[in-house]
C-alpha cells in the first residue's frame, strides 16, 4: 500500500484511557523555556487530517480529550536524559505527560474572520471537549 493509499482510522483507540492522559498532562514541562513550549498544526493539500504537536498543557489536555483526535504518541517527562515518546496506551499512572502528537480531521479546524475574545492558547480548542472525556 502506497502512502497515498494509507487508510487513517478515525475511531478513537479503545485501549487509550484519555481521562488518565488528560490528568497526566497537568502542567507544562518545567525544563522547557516558554519559547520551547510550542503548538504546531500542519496539513498538506492531499491530506484530510491535520497533524498536531503541542508541549503546552492547556492545549494538550484539550487535544487529548478531543473525540476526533487520533493520538500517535505522547511525550513523558524524563529522568534528566530526555523526554521519551510513548504509545498513549502505554502511559503508566504517575507519569507526567509533557507533549502530545496526533491528527484531527481537517473539518475540526476553523479560522474565524474575527479573533475570539480570549487570547489564551488553550482556547484554540473548545473547552467542551474536556466535558466529553469525563462522561
Amino acid at each position: 500500500m502506497s502512502p497515498e493509499e494509507t487508510v487513517v482510522d478515525d475511531e478513537p483507540d479503545p485501549q487509550i484511557d484519555r481521562e488518565t492522559l488528560v490528568d497526566a498532562f497537568d502542567a507544562d514541562d518545567p525544563k522547557l523555556a516558554p519559547e520551547e513550549k510550542e503548538t504546531t498544526f500542519g496539513v498538506a493539500r492531499d491530506e484530510d487530517r491535520v497533524r498536531f504537536f503541542t508541549a503546552e498543557a492547556g492545549v494538550g489536555r484539550r487535544l487529548l480529550a478531543h473525540p476526533a483526535a487520533v493520538l500517535d504518541e505522547v511525550v513523558v517527562e524524563g529522568d534528566g536524559r530526555g523526554r521519551p515518546a510513548r504509545d498513549p496506551a502505554e502511559v503508566s499512572e504517575g507519569e507526567h505527560v509533557v507533549g502530545v502528537r496526533g491528527t484531527l480531521p481537517v473539518g475540526a479546524l476553523q479560522i474565524k474572520s474575527r479573533p475570539r475574545k480570549s487570547d489564551q492558547h488553550a482556547a484554540i480548542v473548545s473547552e467542551r471537549v474536556l466535558d466529553e472525556v469525563d462522561e
